[in-house]
């Protein structure tokens, strides 16, 4: 897996080694406001987590999962872009970022370099993103990357929750 760069930021592979900066991160109370999961309940839990997505691979090896942890070069990480890539290659874009780093273009940056690269290197035509409706941040960010809300036939087969939307590019 590569690391990316942009001019202001590192995208580095996701590692175990990432376990204890990332917690300090992803134990912010707000950046679940949104998500349908918890923050991690240890540093160990998210370790173990971390160790698992170091495959970069599903457990029965049909998507790849690629997750790069985000920091501008000499700082401390502020959070991660993940993808999902399917069999059909179609990715699925997923970003957490600390809320002190919002605002100022970094989610942005560091989901166009992925998008770039998923094209380049795994051959992804479509991506595709689920947010909350109510994340208007998201939204935002994802309509910048050029996503679209989904068409009726574009949501064919996809099992949404009443109050999430799916974004396609």
């Amino acid at each position: 897996m590569d690391a990316l760069s942009t001019p202001e930021l590192l995208l580095e592979p996701l590692a175990v080694a990432h376990a204890e900066a990332m917690f300090d991160v992803l134990v912010e109370p707000e950046l679940y406001r949104y998500l349908d999961y918890p923050p991690p309940p240890s540093l160990e839990h998210l370790r173990g987590l971390y160790a698992r997505l170091e495959s970069r691979r599903s457990p029965d090896g049909s998507q790849h999962w690629l997750n790069w942890v985000v920091r501008r070069p000499g700082e401390a990480p502020m959070g991660y872009v993940q993808a999902t890539i399917d069999p059909d290659r179609t990715a699925w874009l997923g970003f957490v970022f600390s809320s002190r780093q919002w605002g100022r273009g970094y989610a942005l940056q560091a989901s166009q370099a992925v998008l770039a690269h998923l094209a380049s290197a795994f051959g992804v035509a479509r991506a595709c993103g689920t947010v909350e409706a109510e994340n208007q941040r998201s939204v935002r960010l994802l309509q910048r990357l050029g996503f679209h809300p989904a068409t009726a036939q574009e949501l064919q087969g996809h099992d949404l929750s009443p109050t999430e939307r799916l974004f396609v590019r």
